[in-house]
């Protein structure tokens, strides 16, 4: 996961090293914790685009008591698609 203010720290280390070998170690470091894990989840690119059926029926799962991770696996799209279907963000997603 990244930590950015520990990369931060590292990186001001490297810049005070005396030598090579402890400026390669503290970038070293600051590139670890600048690594973000990929999400559990991800809809894959040829995912149906939100008709007013899908819409509808996000809003009823989430009436329900669905969270939109919930949903967005049932519906096969993403959680910002089904974020947006809620609240009316968009008609014509």
């Amino acid at each position: 996961m990244s930590d950015i203010p520990r990369a931060r720290r590292a990186l001001r280390k490297a810049l005070d090293a005396d030598g090579l070998f402890s400026k390669d170690f503290w970038i070293h470091q600051a590139l670890c914790n600048m690594t973000r894990k990929t999400p559990a989840f991800r809809v894959e690119h040829d995912a149906e685009p939100m008709s007013n059926h899908k819409r509808l029926r996000a809003r009823n799962l989430r009436r329900k008591g669905l969270s939109l991770r919930a949903i967005a696996l049932a519906l096969n799209t993403n959680i910002g698609r089904v974020s947006e279907a809620i609240n009316g963000k968009q008609k014509g997603i």
